[in-house]
């Protein structure tokens, strides 16, 4: 959780005038790295198959360095989304959710409370760390919306705990 001062100063310029942050919070590198785990695994293979045909004489230099840049990029690519979620802040205030982005791609995503699905989703598949989905039917332009429209707050350490800020937020308490 991000301390309440330094939330207000890092999303003073976000907020509508009169509007309270309740909770703020960034993503966790850890999980983040996690669950993109999955591009190095494929990534590495990839490097040493496209590299062993090259050094085998199977494929020439035009063939086998590119394809062995897609395996690079494979392995660079979990390490430039947590970098980018380092510089992401989640905030639920008195009126919406506020999905700030300060890194790679800068934006703001907000969803204010009467967009926000009646229950929220939260999957967290090894019960640490996980996502949180509170509004459907978003544009699938957006950040942080997966491909079905559902806006989520990604890579939290306790989703649940988001979850139950973000219920009481939207109650007023």
């Amino acid at each position: 959780m991000i301390a309440p001062a330094h939330a207000l100063t890092l999303l003073a310029d976000k907020l509508e005038p009169g509007e309270h942050v309740r909770y703020a919070v960034r993503p966790d590198i850890r999980v983040a790295l996690r669950n993109k785990l999955v591009l190095a695994w494929i990534g590495i293979p990839w490097c040493a198959g496209s590299l062993s045909l090259y050094f085998a004489g199977r494929a020439s230099a035009m063939i086998a360095f590119p394809l062995a840049m897609i395996g690079i990029a494979l392995l660079a690519a979990p390490i430039l989304m947590a970098i980018d979620r380092r510089y992401t802040i989640y905030a639920i205030t008195d009126r919406r959710v506020l999905v700030v982005h300060h890194g790679l791609r800068p934006g703001v995503v907000s969803c204010p409370f009467e967009r926000m699905d009646a229950t929220f989703e939260v999957a967290a598949p090894s019960g640490k760390g996980g996502h949180l989905y509170f509004a459907s039917g978003m544009p699938t332009k957006l950040r942080d919306v997966d491909y079905t429209g559902r806006l989520a707050l990604r890579d939290l350490a306790d989703p649940q705990e988001a979850a139950m800020r973000l219920e009481a937020a939207r109650k007023g308490r």
